[in-house]
């Protein structure tokens, strides 16, 4: 059996809160909420409803209103052996959070991946995967998307595959003034931790979904080039958008030079547990190899990310 706490940080989630956290009722043994500022209902229903008390902190400009350190926080008040990570727009199922906690402790590593779709509308799916459970030594790192996967990373330690549950997200429709806050952070999180080049995989990302196509190859071909040691996922998906872009650039030389340094760098990391997870690397690559090859260039695709 696996004792799990639950740390979630809200703000505003009023017509979220209530459908998230129910179905966890008598699956996990602690539940941690912490509340950035909430001026809605969010901490009444928690109160009223599911009988928690919210723990009221604000985040830190100095530290780019980073979620790291008011979560870690919440996982300090927890005293089980595992920890979960969730976001008040996600969902779970209880049938299949009942067969988590039915796993026996001793046959797992120390962190759990299980699938992340996240919905758009009635049809748009985009899947995806999240680092969803750890052992409570480990700790999320980043100052925006922060995760706990360089902890595993920094310890020696792994994560494996868990395919008994998937977290259903929907996310509410995107702002402008959410995009705007989005980007500042990631900004701000640059100038903080520029080595730090997770944030330039999201940045790059994004200048190439608003169309600043100069900057998404500077900031990708940034990651792809370093190949950090703590984010091999990261510049291999760094590789694959910049080969797309290339690709649609009709600039075949590069395409072709990118995306065999990406097959060559995926042999070496292929033992990392978070690339052996990503199914869907490997074959893109070598679908996109092939295409590559033939000069069938308007087909080399990149697959979507759900940000």
């Amino acid at each position: 059996m696996l004792d799990v706490g639950l740390c979630i940080t809200v703000k505003n989630e009023e017509s979220n809160i209530v459908d998230c956290l129910s179905p966890l009722e008598g699956l996990v043994s602690e539940i941690v909420v912490i509340d950035t500022g909430s001026t809605d209902r969010t901490c009444e229903l928690l109160r009223d409803v599911l009988g928690i008390e919210a723990i009221r902190l604000e985040l830190d400009e100095s530290e780019c209103f980073a979620l790291s350190t008011v979560r870690n926080h919440g996982f300090d008040q927890l005293s089980t052996p595992w920890l979960m990570t969730l976001d008040a727009d996600e969902r779970v199922d209880p049938e299949e959070m009942r067969a988590v906690v039915s796993l026996n402790d001793a046959d797992l590593p120390s962190g759990l991946f299980c699938r992340w779709d996240t919905f758009y509308g009635d049809q748009t799916i985009v899947e995806d995967y999240k680092l969803s459970f750890f052992r409570h030594h480990h700790r999320h790192v980043g100052l925006i998307h922060d995760t706990a996967q360089p902890s595993l990373r920094n310890m020696g330690e792994w994560a494996c595959w868990l395919p008994q549950m998937s977290l259903r997200h929907r996310p509410q429709t995107e702002r402008k003034e959410k995009e705007d806050w989005y980007d500042w952070r990631l900004q701000c999180a640059q100038r903080r931790e520029p080595e730090w080049l997770r944030y330039q995989w999201f940045s790059g990302y994004m200048a190439l979904r608003y169309g600043r196509i100069d900057d998404a190859v500077a900031l990708l071909g940034q990651v792809h080039d370093a190949r950090p040691a703590l984010f091999p996922v990261e510049s291999l998906n760094a590789s694959m958008v910049l080969a797309g872009i290339k690709a649609q650039q009709h600039d075949r030389v590069a395409v072709q030079r990118i995306l065999s340094q990406a097959a060559a760098y995926y042999d070496t990391v292929a033992d990392d547990f978070e690339v052996r997870i990503n199914h869907r690397m490997r074959p893109w690559l070598d679908q996109a190899l092939d295409l590559a090859a033939r000069g069938d260039l308007d087909e080399i695709i990149p697959y979507q990310f759900p940000y």
